[in-house]
């Protein structure tokens, strides 16, 4: 057998082959032509000009510091409240057959004015027994000193031995004792009798009413209670900052060497000599109105929750009404027990002080201010007063005029520079904190 092999059917491989070859050769040209195009346009394209970061200067705003002379004020809040106040008790048992119409909250009482009466007929009954005792034992003390008498006669004529003047000087005492006690009884059903009215100790208002005719009391249970009309007062918190500002406002809390020689009198409704005088400022239908009065004392502890001084201002006009302020009321309220009232309080004379914005006082007593070339500066101050709205500062720390920063301060440092964003007009003499 005879094989034939045919050379030319190899020809189609080969070419196939071959284009392939050339396919992957203009693709690796293709992508060669590219990165070169793309570095090309990296290299040679022009690049923009290199500029300096400009440096950006925070914004504060500032007030200038305003001066002031003279006294600062010192305010605070407090409730009105009754220097006396009384619990009405009964000290007797029995039933109540009257009560004065005028004993419901808010009403008025005068003086010794009857207020509650208890049926006073067994009290009356037991009264006119006790002094039907003492006559019988005046009758028996009258007897036994006759009997005394006689003995002493018979005795002097040897008619009676001395043993029968012991008997009957003994039996004499006793009556004498006997009639003593009697008399205490009726001493003590008068007592009770009078204790069957219950009557006003001063001019007052009722705060409340627990008692109705018909009922039966007991002693000790609670009646009702009133409060004196002329002495109305108000506690307000000060810190010992506040407090150091009024002059001598111990004068009323510190027992007086002299007061064992001659007591102290209550003080009258009107200011005493060396008082600082106060105001008391009530808001009452939109309106303000005002009364006089006069730092009266200072409470015995510091209160242990807020570490301040209960400072006692004592009202002069407790029963006028309240002038207005405003003129939009010709006729104000009276001052109510409970009533919330601001206070203002006449300070000591400071000399020259300047006054700056509350915000403008950071913490550690520290105030920073611009200097002119626009620099932050910080100044160390001493507080005089301050209020929610503006600081009062010894003027030796920080002139009249200097612009101080009242804007938040996040990162500050001495020295700093700055831009001022506003600066508010100079208005002169500025008010006093407390004011």
């Amino acid at each position: 057998m005879v094989f034939i092999v045919s050379e030319p059917a190899a020809e189609p491989s080969r070419r196939r082959s071959s284009v392939r070859w050339l396919w992957r050769l203009l693709v690796v040209l293709i992508l060669a032509a590219g990165v070169g195009g793309f570095y090309a346009l990296q290299k040679f394209k022009p690049r923009p000009a290199v500029r300096a970061p400009v440096r950006q200067l925070p914004l504060v705003r500032v007030d200038p510091a305003r001066a002031g002379e003279g006294p600062l004020s010192v305010t605070g809040n407090g409730l009105v409240r009754a220097r006396h106040e009384v619990v009405l008790g009964a000290e007797v048992s029995g039933r109540v057959v009257e009560v004065n119409p005028r004993l419901v909250a808010g009403g008025t009482l005068v003086r010794n004015e009857m207020i509650v009466r208890i049926d006073p007929a067994p009290f009356q009954a037991a009264l006119a027994q006790a002094r039907a005792d003492r006559a019988s034992a005046r009758v028996a003390l009258s007897l036994a000193q006759r009997n005394v008498k006689r003995t002493q006669e018979l005795i002097s004529q040897k008619f009676l031995s001395t043993q029968t003047l012991e008997e009957r000087t003994a039996a004499r005492d006793q009556a004498q004792a006997t009639l003593a006690r009697v008399q205490a009884q009726i001493d003590q059903r008068e007592l009770d009798l009078a204790r069957t009215e219950i009557r006003a100790p001063f001019d007052a208002r009722v705060l409340s009413k627990r008692v109705n005719v018909g009922e039966s009391v007991q002693p000790g249970r609670e009646l009702g209670r009133i409060f004196a009309v002329d002495a109305l007062e108000i506690a307000v918190s000060l810190t010992d900052r506040d407090l150091s500002l009024i002059a001598d406002p111990w004068r009323g809390s510190l027992p007086d060497p002299a007061a064992t020689r001659s007591p102290r009198k209550a003080p009258a409704n009107g200011p005493e000599a060396g008082t600082s005088p106060a105001t008391i400022v009530v808001e009452h239908g939109g309106a303000r109105y005002r009364w006089p009065a006069v730092v009266d004392r200072v409470e015995a502890a510091v209160d242990s929750a807020t570490r301040t001084f209960n400072v006692v201002v004592r009202v002069l006009e407790p029963r006028a009404r309240g002038e207005s302020i405003d003129a939009k009321s010709p006729s104000g309220p009276p001052l109510v027990v409970g009533m919330y009232a601001t206070v203002e309080i006449a300070g000591r004379d400071q000399g020259a002080y300047v006054t700056i914005p509350r915000s403008a006082l950071r913490d550690g007593g520290v105030v920073w201010t611009i200097d002119a070339a626009s620099r932050l500066v910080a100044n160390e101050v001493r507080v005089l007063s301050e209020t929610d709205e503006r600081v009062a500062l010894d003027a030796a720390g920080l002139p009249a005029g200097a612009r101080v920063v009242t804007s938040d301060l996040r990162v500050v440092t001495p020295g700093m520079q700055v831009r001022v964003v506003e600066e508010a007009a100079s208005s002169g003499a500025g008010r006093a904190a407390g004011s």
